[in-house]
């Protein structure tokens, strides 16, 4: 019985794993190509709201660009589009605790404490003990005993 070398199907691998990477998001960040704005979006990411729409536009799949924008619409008040990019974030990955936290702390700010706590136990249910998640779910229970 002859030895198969373990390269050819080591490459097979390789290609194929790259090939579902570039594939997955419509080029290495989904972007297209030649777009000058797109690669600063990948290299310095803006840190303002409207340079990250703007990255959010050609990279419109991006958690991370949606945190960003999230954190700076929270920052400044826009708790309902924060709401709307972080529900944007989970219809992407639902799996995603810290996105179900930044939910829950937008949703407990504009008073839906039903809505926060599903939120906190939604990220409990990914990354079991969190402490963010617990410190969300508990906050309600903090404001009724006062």
């Amino acid at each position: 019985m002859t030895e198969r070398s373990p390269w050819p199907r080591l490459l097979a691998v390789v290609v194929l794993l790259s090939a579902f990477a570039f594939t997955s998001r419509g080029g290495w960040r989904g972007a297209p190509t030649g777009n000058p704005f797109a690669t600063s979006c990948e290299l310095d990411p803006p840190r303002d709201a409207a340079g990250l729409e703007g990255c959010l536009a050609i990279f419109p799949r991006d958690i991370e660009l949606m945190l960003d924008l999230g954190t700076l619409y929270e920052e400044s008040g826009r708790d309902d589009r924060a709401e709307a990019l972080y529900r944007l974030a989970l219809s992407i990955d639902a799996r995603d605790a810290d996105v179900h936290v930044r939910l829950g702390r937008v949703l407990l700010a504009r008073g839906d404490e039903a809505g926060a706590a599903r939120s906190a136990r939604a990220a409990l249910a990914f990354q079991p003990g969190s402490s963010r998640a617990l410190d969300l779910l508990a906050r309600p229970e903090r404001g009724a005993a006062r």
